[in-house]
């Protein structure tokens, strides 16, 4: 079956056949490449698929969404998915990495489509993070990519960096030698592998040994079960486990003490419902300085007020003095940041410092990381919907809507020291107002909540392509002001 898997990727005619055989013949699937012939050829131009004179149950359309029958669609339609990312943590909440796809991971599951549907899968989510930039984008982060081992040969695979390429593959029985072999040369070139919800069986643990991961998707199985075998692959091969699906601190708490090394989910995004709040002095300070921006102080008083703490003057000024900002000369005080800047440009990162504390907290790091994210990405995808005289409050919403989390308060009481614009405050508390769908779409992106993504994408105007676009942009701006 391996073998005949690999014939999709085989573009030759086939030999002719008599009539009097009639076999099934399986069309090669289209490449979903650009067309390099052409000079003005753009990362979206592909072969079109023409399904107008298929019957309707011959047609494909479990994978894709996409109405095909009597109707004329191309690969740009069938590949612009709404990227999704979820990170990857260590115990010690360090981010190491983010999965990459475009789709829940359980909705191929659930349809179990044949191979040409996932290699068509496949072919979208890799050829997607190739036109977004794969070396932007992981910037010395992991990437976890999901694909089918149908995958394994293309072409398109070669493109991706093997370095910090995390392949993620679910175990079978058919042509295991195959598929493992074909690992072994990949792993040669940089590329990891992780293997999906082994179960105890005898046969997969060949796809143990090679893996450099075992992941555990943490929904699929009860705690009693899922300890029983996480034992049983440790006894005969030690790989480092993630958890996927960790979304609240009780997951968390159950997984670290099942052992696992890793957790990838959104749980750190959310408040400690039996935490103590994080609202420390160093805060306190920093809204006090943030207020005293806000009603355009004298740049004396302003100062003043940041002399009573250096390690505030020290950080602030190694966020502006980042190189991803690119200014020619080093900005050396908060009078000359003042003069540069301006007063809205100085409160945008000095925002920043609300994610620092007094003791080192790799929570509040991680916020930090996912703020920046998000921050800039809402900003993205409204810059050119928003007035230039209202941009600021794009990147102030984003920003700021992680308080909740941060300060371990409900959102009320934590905007209750700031003074803040109405259309901000609106938008944080009720979800209303001209900054609100942004912040929206940017929050539901991070969830993937496919739907709901689709409709505020609608709303703000924007399609897949600039979605993905500021996603990205997002992520490589986060990391670069990071570094």
């Amino acid at each position: 079956m391996f073998e005949k898997l690999k014939s999709i990727f085989n573009t030759q005619p086939s030999e002719p056949v008599s009539v009097e055989e009639k076999p099934v013949v399986q069309e090669p699937l289209p490449e979903l490449l650009p067309d390099e012939g052409k000079p003005d050829a753009s990362p979206y131009d592909a072969k079109r698929v023409d399904t107008g004179e298929a019957a309707a149950q011959e047609v494909v359309t479990s994978l894709l969404d996409i109405e095909t029958n009597g109707q004329r669609n191309d690969a740009v339609a069938l590949r612009l998915r709404f990227l999704r990312r979820e990170p990857v943590l260590d115990r010690s909440e360090h981010l190491i990495g983010y999965e990459l796809a475009l789709r829940n991971r359980h909705s191929l599951a659930e349809i179990k489509p044949d191979d040409t549907v996932l290699l068509m899968h496949d072919q979208m989510l890799i050829k997607s993070i190739l036109d977004l930039g794969a070396e932007r984008l992981l910037q010395g982060k992991m990437a976890f990519i999901n694909i089918s081992p149908v995958f394994l040969d293309h072409p398109l695979l070669e493109r991706l960096p093997g370095k910090n390429v995390v392949l993620v593959l679910q175990p079978q029985e058919e042509f295991a030698e195959q598929i493992l072999a074909r690992c072994r040369q990949l792993k040669e070139r940089g590329f990891k592998f992780a293997v999906d919800n082994p179960r105890n069986r005898p046969e997969y643990l060949p796809w143990c040994q090679i893996a450099d991961y075992v992941r555990f998707d943490i929904s699929q199985t009860d705690a009693l079960e899922l300890s029983k075998e996480i034992v049983a692959i440790l006894k005969v091969s030690v790989r480092p486990l993630i958890a996927v699906g960790v979304n609240s601190e009780e997951h968390l708490e159950a997984c670290r003490k099942l052992a696992f090394n890793y957790f990838e989910g959104y749980y750190f995004t959310r408040p400690q419902l039996t935490a103590p709040h994080r609202l420390d002095n160093h805060r306190l300070k920093v809204i006090e300085l943030l207020n005293l921006v806000r009603s355009h102080a004298e740049i004396k008083e302003l100062e003043a007020s940041v002399k009573r703490d250096a390690a505030i003057t020290f950080k602030i000024l190694r966020y502006i003095n980042s190189p991803v900002n690119g200014f020619r000369q080093e900005i050396r005080s908060i009078a000359h940041a003042m003069t540069l800047l301006g007063y809205d440009q100085l409160y945008r990162w000095l925002t920043l410092l609300l994610f620092t504390s007094e003791k080192a907290d790799p929570r509040s790091q991680v916020l930090l990381k996912n703020a920046l994210v998000r921050a800039r990405m809402v900003e993205l995808l409204g810059k050119e919907k928003i007035s230039s005289a209202e941009q600021d409050g794009l990147f102030l919403v984003g920003i700021l809507s992680l308080l909740e989390a941060l300060l371990n308060i409900p959102m009320e009481k934590a905007l209750e020291g700031f003074h803040l614009p109405q259309q901000v405050s609106l938008a944080l508390l009720k979800g209303e107002g001209i900054y609100a769908p942004y912040l929206d779409l940017a929050i539901a992106c991070e969830e993937f909540e496919q739907e709901q993504i689709e409709l505020l994408a609608a709303v703000c105007g924007l399609d897949a392509a600039k979605v993905n676009a500021a996603h990205v942009d997002a992520l490589v701006w986060a990391e670069d002001i990071e570094n």
